[in-house]
């Protein structure tokens, strides 16, 4: 299952994220992507993430909660998957 998450992060709180993302006491293992920022506001990011289940990820992504004002998390699917299921409607 991949996931496109969007996030929006705490400012007050991102020395110490930062920290904790240089020191590996965040778990990255099923992030598939860079991270890429809103140029107009670069505490808006999105990042994809390969997961078993939701289960997984929400035991990994808990940590990563408490440095987000706001984060949505939606299943995305690859542009092969999305032709062949648009093909398959007709």
């Amino acid at each position: 299952m991949l996931l496109q998450i969007k996030v929006k992060v705490k400012i007050n709180l991102l020395k110490d994220f930062a920290a904790k993302l240089m020191s590996g006491q965040l778990d990255r293992s099923l992030i598939i992507s860079e991270t890429y920022c809103e140029k107009n506001d670069p505490t808006v990011g999105i990042s994809y993430w390969k997961v078993d289940d939701m289960e997984e990820f929400e035991n990994k992504f808990s940590l990563w909660k408490h440095f987000y004002e706001i984060f949505e998390v939606k299943e995305v699917v690859t542009a092969k998957e999305a032709i062949i299921s648009l093909f398959s409607q007709k």
